[in-house]
């Protein structure tokens, strides 16, 4: 580390034995930065990785969905198998006992230099941290404020505190740092005061506008040889931000509080007594307990949604956070508590139970969502295979649309096995997916798997662009919820089927049908669909079979177990497993049309339609 001061105005006074007494300065300035210097940009091209010139792995075989074969081994599905104890802890807790011993390295520096009973004082202390050099841009500065350091025997007392001509309320942060073994402690308390008081610049973490944000808090930290206890509050009002990873718009008026009271032992276990996050009328109180030894972890979590209004939930999200819900105005209201309890011993038994009395009903919404647009033909967002977006007409009336009733029932089989067994039973989001998805992702220690349901899809693939941010899964959540409210299953179903993504430029049962097999989606069989339906997850990805005229044995075998799955699921009958394992894959291209070979106690009518259109070929 390096550091630099400008100091003015400065006063020293010493008692009559020449022991330094006062130290004052009406200004200080002090850059400090780390001392290694800035990579080059040659040392940048120089360390810049080699390309790979190795060729890009096949595609793995087709599986069941995760969502229908959830007990199966999660190294099936590219998760290894970790237990969550192993490896990096669940969450960075500090080492306490390095954290005291560092808090008593400083002290000593400190008392150094600092005499007992001498009172050092500055009027105006401006503190800035730089990357390389302290003459850089600083990287992050606070200040002007007071500051005052005091060495009184056993202790050194350091406060600093934000100017009071600057607006707001002041904001002091106060520490407590024995010589001895007593606890060291810090306090903060005061505001609200401006971000721009505490140094933060606009673009540093996202910030934006940060002269109209403020922050208040109170609290403090104590550090003993043993534990950590933590009682305190923070609130940001009139927050800005801009990161891609949260919304693709800049997000104002954040309007956020934390608080948290527990603690932290030297034995890995961390109580969180009581914890209450809020957002505008949004409250999210927790407690709980988490526990880290060497070789495994458990956490016990309470938390609770006290329930409020739909209208003043939607409304305390910025609008960046919501975009597509502009204007939509609800009624009734939203309360939800659960418990979670996992031990890494036992991932597999981990418990998660909640309630969720969700009574929102979505009173006004835009055109876009309004259930009648979907009555006829409508337009919507498609990607092409060169990685930009268009837009497709399909609905009722289209030349793609096709009739519920018109589709082969194997394909509703399909996609219920390897999309959303319980699509008929829950109200767009299962639990016991968003459970196996826990699971797994603990496991692997990153993102693995999701939960999204038939329902969310279609959220999806109706309403939101291919963005990977917080706000499209927000969206997502409530635009699922609305869905579910406003159409029936077979609706929700049929509208599913004429949207998703089944190859490059093939969207809809319709066109995939007779892109894949030259077939009417009515004369679809059982094999032919649950192909279709496998697709799904990376329609792209796997599109290249088609070209190879039929399924290898392999991918055929896959397709079999399929059929397994949905005959103990109930949705095929015995006869139609046996007819079903029979059944080839063969596609058609640039060919005439195999003749159709489905039998099913479900007919569907065959219906015509101009599925040819945007080919690619």
């Amino acid at each position: 580390m390096q550091a630099e001061a400008e100091i003015g105005g400065l006063s020293i006074e010493f008692d009559a034995g020449g022991k330094l007494r006062v130290v004052h300065a009406a200004v200080a300035d002090i850059a400090w930065a780390r001392t290694d210097p800035a990579p080059s940009d040659a040392d940048s091209a120089s360390a810049a990785p080699e390309p790979s010139t190795e060729p890009t792995a096949s595609p793995p075989p087709l599986i069941p969905s995760d969502r229908v074969a959830r007990k199966k081994d999660a190294r099936a599905h590219g998760a290894p198998m970790v237990a969550i104890g192993s490896g990096p802890p669940l969450l960075p807790l500090p080492d306490l006992k390095a954290l005291r011993s560092k808090a008593s390295v400083v002290a000593g520096l400190l008392a150094a230099r600092v005499p007992d009973g001498a009172h050092i004082t500055v009027d105006a202390l401006t503190f800035k941290l730089s990357n390389h050099r302290p003459k850089d841009p600083p990287s992050l500065a606070f200040g002007p404020g007071s500051f005052t350091a005091r060495h009184d025997g056993a202790r050194l007392e350091l406060e600093f505190s934000t100017s009071a001509t600057a607006g707001g309320t002041p904001l002091s942060v106060h520490a407590r740092l024995p010589l001895d073994d007593a606890e060291v402690s810090v306090t903060l308390e005061g505001g609200p005061v401006s971000l721009l008081v505490l140094g933060v610049k606009d673009g540093a973490a996202g910030l934006t506008d940060v002269e109209r944000a403020s922050v208040a808090g109170k609290g403090r930290v104590a550090l003993a040889d043993d534990a950590l206890t933590f009682d305190g509050e923070l609130r940001l009002r009139g927050g800005a931000i801009s990161q891609p990873r949260l919304a693709s718009d800049v997000i104002r008026g954040l309007d956020v509080g934390v608080s948290a009271r527990g603690v932290l032992n030297d034995r890995g276990e961390l109580r969180l007594d009581d914890f209450t996050g809020t957002l505008g009328a949004l409250h999210v109180s927790a407690s709980g307990t988490l526990q880290q030894a060497g070789d495994f972890a458990t956490a016990k979590l309470r938390f609770e949604v006290p329930s409020a209004s739909c209208q003043s939930l939607i409304d305390s999200f910025p609008t960046a956070l919501l975009p597509t819900l502009r204007g939509a105005k609800y009624g009734g209201t939203f309360g939800a508590r659960g418990v979670l309890d996992i031990d890494s011993r036992a991932v597999d038994d981990m418990v998660l139970t909640y309630d969720v009395q969700d009574r929102c009903n979505a009173s006004e919404v835009p055109s876009t969502m309004a259930r009648d647009r979907f009555k006829h033909a409508f337009s919507h967002r498609i990607y092409l295979p060169n990685g930009t977006s268009g837009e497709e007409s399909t609905g009722p009336g289209s030349g793609k649309w096709v009739p519920f009733g018109a589709i082969s029932p194997f394909m509703i089989v399909a996609v219920l096995t390897t999309e959303d067994g319980g699509f008929y039973r829950h109200h767009g989001f299962s639990h016991g997916a968003i459970k196996a998805s826990i699971i797994a992702n603990l496991k692997a220690r990153r993102f693995v798997r999701g939960a999204s349901t038939i329902s969310m899809q279609l959220a999806k693939n109706l309403f939101l662009a291919r963005e990977k941010t917080l706000s499209r899964k927000l969206e997502e959540v409530v635009l699922t919820d609305y869905l579910e409210q406003v159409f029936t299953k077979d609706e929700l179903m049929e509208l599913y089927l004429n949207v998703i993504e089944f190859g490059p430029n093939v969207y809809g049962i319709g066109p995939a049908a007779y892109h894949y097999f030259g077939r009417s989606p009515s004369e679809l069989n059982l094999a032919e669909c649950l192909f279709l339906s496998s697709l799904l997850p990376a329609p792209l990805r796997y599109h290249y079979l088609r070209d190879q005229g039929e399924l290898s044995e392999s991918w055929q075998r896959t397709i079999q177990h399929l059929m397994i799955i949905a005959k103990k699921s109930g949705l095929i009958s015995e006869e139609e497993l046996e007819e079903g394992k029979t059944e080839a894959v063969v596609f058609s291209k640039n060919g005439p049309r195999p003749p159709a070979r489905r039998h099913s106690h479900l007919d569907a009518p065959v219906v015509e339609g101009d599925f040819t259109s945007q080919e690619s070929d």
